[in-house]
């Protein structure tokens, strides 16, 4: 919303705030739309995962999935170091946060058996 937001309001700025403006909120847009799982990105594609295949297996393999992205993302930036500093930032941010999402994994899938039990 806040990116949004930011492109309507650029056109009325003057051309010299305007030009960086845009280009930084599009590429916040551009990496925010990453299909990596706590990006807007992931979290859309997880809910149509979830819409096709409501199994807690499915989000534990998309979880999977996003996490070996993540650090072949880090070490690729690792490597490209000093240039794509900013990039390995957000790479171990990403990565903590999907650390975090796969610890609470299981909950997911015990929540996911009580509710079944209850309803069959």
């Amino acid at each position: 919303m806040a990116t949004l937001l930011c492109l309507c309001v650029v056109p009325f700025l003057d051309p010299l705030l305007a030009d960086p403006l845009l280009k930084i909120q599009l590429i916040l847009l551009g990496i925010n739309l990453i299909p990596i799982w706590p990006l807007d990105g992931g979290r859309i594609i997880l809910s149509l995962i979830l819409l096709i295949y409501p199994k807690a297996r499915f989000y534990e393999m998309y979880l999977s999935i996003s996490l070996i992205l993540t650090i072949l993302t880090m070490i690729i930036t690792f490597i490209l170091l000093p240039k794509t500093l900013f990039l390995l930032v957000l790479s171990i941010f990403i990565f903590l946060r999907l650390v975090s999402e796969w610890r609470y994994r299981k909950y997911r899938l015990a929540f996911e058996k009580h509710v079944m039990k209850r309803l069959t």
